[in-house]
């Protein structure tokens, strides 16, 4: 099943190459997500992630995420996991 959530990260003022953060995320398994990065330096991901079940892919894109940006904060999560 696909499982839709919005992850939100404060990111550290060192990274600020938004260029190579896209890339980290890519590399990591965040093909399934939508990026952007506001002023503020907040980063925020939109996941459709199939999975077997939203609590296995919300631990997978979370895992993804810190290994590609281990400075990055988790500080938001928001979904009424509905499944297409």
């Amino acid at each position: 099943m696909d499982f839709a959530f919005v992850l939100r990260y404060r990111l550290d003022k060192r990274d600020s190459n938004y260029d190579e953060l896209a890339e980290r995320l890519l590399a990591s398994g965040c093909t399934d997500a939508l990026v952007s990065i506001n002023r503020a330096g907040n980063m925020v991901l939109e996941f459709l992630r199939e999975d077997a079940s939203a609590s296995a892919a919300l631990t997978s894109a979370i895992a993804d995420v810190q290994r590609a940006i281990p400075s990055a904060e988790l500080i938001d999560i928001r979904s009424d996991f509905m499944s297409s």
